[in-house]
């Protein structure tokens, strides 16, 4: 079963049709989480990210994507309640919803938007070395090699599905020669870092499994002709 990494776009406004029937297609309990933010955009990603993850776990379970459902380990990682062998992974964050899924070994996948940060915030989270590394960056990319590797580490820790019983600082996710990056410390595991967007950053992680080498966009519409 092959690794694939679906990523779809937020809209700023969606058709009332389109809404309603992503609606009615989500758990009782996103439809409350949903009713309760304050901004649409915050009600979008949470909504449309549940109907990327069921319309893909389809696929490869054979049930409807009404019939699926989900519950998480002790950490928060969510799998599929009857199919606890199909792997997923899913992240939302300003204008995109990723969702990773496929292979036999565990994924994970962040997406994060670029904003002005302090730098002093890698002394405290990163281990040495990718403090070493960062610092080494030059000026007019350090701001994305920041977020480079803060998504890869979430990506990894969403993979182990420990959450953040895994000190931030315990691990390091460099590069090689080659630019491929690695963990010393996760063996087998595989990474992959993009750019969606000039705002926003990508990453994923498999514990063996081949990545792909690019996302597939997926847009509102293809979503909504999927769920009918």
């Amino acid at each position: 079963m092959m690794i694939t990494i679906r990523v779809l776009q937020v809209p700023e406004v969606m058709p009332e049709a389109y809404w309603n029937h992503f609606l009615s297609q989500v758990s009782a309990e996103r439809r409350t989480q949903a009713s309760r933010f304050v901004r649409q955009a915050d009600a979008y990603r949470s909504v449309l990210g549940e109907i990327l993850t069921r319309v893909n776990l389809s696929r490869l379970t054979g049930l409807r994507p009404a019939e699926l459902s989900f519950t998480r380990n002790p950490y928060g990682k969510p799998s599929l309640s009857h199919h606890s062998d199909v792997q997923f992974n899913v992240s939302h964050s300003g204008d995109w919803i990723a969702l990773i899924s496929g292979g036999t070994d565990e994924l994970g996948v962040d997406v994060e938007k670029l904003a002005p940060i302090d730098m002093q915030i890698a002394e405290r989270f990163f281990s040495p070395t990718e403090s070493q590394f960062l610092s080494a960056t030059p000026d007019d990319r350090r701001l994305n090699t920041f977020y480079r590797l803060w998504t890869l580490k979430e990506s990894y820790i969403k993979a182990v599905g420990m959450g953040l019983s895994i000190p931030l600082d315990s691990f390091a996710i460099l590069p090689d020669e080659g630019g491929v990056w690695y963990c010393e410390q996760a063996g087998a595991y595989r990474f992959l870092s993009q750019r969606l967007d000039d705002g926003h950053m990508l990453a994923a992680c498999s514990a063996g499994g081949e990545l792909p080498s690019q996302p597939k966009i997926v847009t509102l519409e293809g979503l909504y002709t999927e769920l009918m």
